[in-house]
């Protein structure tokens, strides 16, 4: 269980999301770090998302053009995710700040 003070992120978080893989990386978002999550359904082009297709979730950057949505790394070894027609799809929160445990030695 963690206690953080709210007033160390500009939005209010719901909830923290630990982070696998390292897809985001170019951005600074790294396997084990702590993602700072808002809850909301809604995601504007360009914003860091945590959205659920099927049963996966995970933390890409948003892109809605015409009726097709993407979900973009941010590294070059990872391939966009397509949301197809049909496909179950939900966008479950936005990154709004980011934990990262460092063990100094």
């Amino acid at each position: 269980t963690f206690h953080l003070e709210a007033s160390l992120f500009q939005r209010q978080p719901d909830y923290l999301l630990k982070v696998r893989g390292m897809s985001m990386r170019d951005i600074g978002i790294i396997d084990g770090d702590l993602l700072a999550v808002q809850q909301t359904k809604e995601a504007r082009n360009g914003q860091i998302v945590v959205a659920r297709l099927g049963d996966e979730v995970t933390v890409k950057r948003f892109r809605r053009t015409h009726n097709l949505i993407e979900l973009l790394p941010e590294n070059p070894d990872f391939e966009p995710i397509i949301v197809r027609p049909g496909d179950t799809f939900e966008i479950e929160g936005l990154a709004v700040g980011l934990i990262r445990n460092t063990v100094l030695g």
